[in-house]
């Protein structure tokens, strides 16, 4: 029987293995999707590897206070703008930021040095501090932080409430679109998401913000999973329907990432379909790109079913398959949940936990097969690309015959 050093001898020798392999690829990589690709193996097979060789006991509680205490230190100086007053180029004082941030010089080095530890900020000399590059995604505007202050506002707050939610709910998965997570961390648990949103427009602003960066970061349909020359051969075949709809697109970045990869795709012909608060952003922005896209406001649950997250989903693609011709495709662009398969993936099992706080999820294959099912699909096909997202597909569903 192998000993806990042999086991981890032996994983060491793998991940490591791995990891050279995949820094080799990364150093000679031409094309940015391999790239990133390979950036992606190297920082799991790093992570793996020190799984491996820490110790259990005192070191690992210790660094999950290090890792809260950054995310703290982090989302104050968010909320009080100091990274903004830290130049971008040389240094300022403890003792003039203090100023600026109308607190105490002995405070703002206290919390300062927090994060220069983690590495995230820079001492020089020994009393002034300097930015990063870690430190400048927390600039006021940039896209990683403005993401990171909405995952503040919509992860943890609800994370903080969770034991009490199933205290008072039980300890099952949320059953419909009220009394989850995160309307019960905010104090409204009889009313669905989007609605706790609208009754907060900065926090509505930072969430719609965070959302079309997400998606305009997120790896295209078009990036090695799906190939939309059908589609351009159909609209010059018939020239008097829509040919392609995206339901709940956001900002309506999908749309154009596709036009852009298949110009012969007409964008009058394509339809944004989303939430009222979302159709009103993207009017207001007046996005030239965007002009002649229709823009629709929907409701993607219409007839509300009475519980189940997946009964939810069901539903809602039990809606769009009605709107379908018989010749007409779905495509699902998501996570697949796989624990067991050659390359799982971290994110998903994390955004699945997210998801729960909206009374969503990240779901398996065969999770998948069920709701198509039950709302009058077929999967014609899962298809992933190439990129460092491991556990995103595009799911090709067709009416049932």
């Amino acid at each position: 029987m192998a000993t806990i050093d042999d086991v981890a001898r032996a994983e060491l020798k793998t991940t490591a293995d791995e990891l050279q392999t995949a820094v080799d690829a990364f150093l000679a990589g031409q094309e940015k999707g391999d790239v990133d690709t390979c950036r992606k193996t190297i920082i799991d097979a790093c992570e793996k590897m020190l799984q491996t060789v820490k110790p259990p006991g005192h070191f690992q509680w210790m660094e999950r206070v290090r890792q809260m205490g950054v995310m703290g230190v982090t989302h104050l100086f968010q909320e009080w703008g100091a990274f903004d007053h830290i130049p971008e180029q040389g240094a300022i004082s403890f003792a003039e930021l203090g100023k600026k941030l109308d607190a105490e010089t002995s405070l703002t080095e206290r919390l300062s040095g927090v994060l220069i530890v983690a590495g995230i900020l820079r001492l020089v000399g020994t009393d002034s501090v300097a930015h990063t590059p870690s430190s400048l995604i927390f600039l006021r505007g940039n896209p990683s932080g403005v993401v990171y202050r909405v995952a503040w506002d919509n992860c943890l707050v609800a994370y903080f409430h969770m034991a009490d939610f199933f205290a008072k709910y039980g300890r099952k998965e949320p059953q419909g679109l009220t009394h989850i997570p995160a309307s019960f961390a905010r104090g409204h648990p009889d009313k669905p998401f989007f609605e706790v949103l609208a009754m907060d427009p900065p926090y509505l602003k930072r969430f719609t913000d965070a959302m079309a960066i997400i998606e305009a970061m997120s790896p295209a349909v078009t990036a090695g999973m799906h190939d939309f020359s059908w589609l351009v051969q159909k609209a010059e075949q018939e020239p008097n329907r829509p040919v392609f709809v995206d339901v709940g697109g956001g900002k309506g970045q999908c749309i154009l990432t596709i036009h852009q990869e298949f110009p012969g795709i007409p964008l009058n012909r394509c339809v944004l379909q989303e939430r009222p608060e979302v159709i009103q952003a993207v009017e207001a922005a007046a996005d030239p790109t965007l002009a002649e896209v229709q823009k629709v406001v929907i409701d993607f649950h219409v007839a509300q079913p009475t519980k189940g997250s997946d009964t939810i989903a069901a539903n809602i693609l039990r809606i769009i398959a009605e709107a379908m011709a018989d010749d007409s495709k779905l495509l699902i662009q998501e996570d697949v949940k796989d624990f067991h398969g050659p390359r799982p993936d971290t994110d998903t099992a994390v955004l699945d936990f997210l998801m729960l706080t909206y009374g969503g999820k990240e779901r398996t294959r065969r999770c998948w097969e069920d709701i198509t099912e039950r709302a009058g699909l077929s999967i014609v096909s899962v298809s992933g690309g190439d990129g460092p997202w491991h556990g995103l597909f595009v799911i090709e569903c067709v009416k049932k015959t």
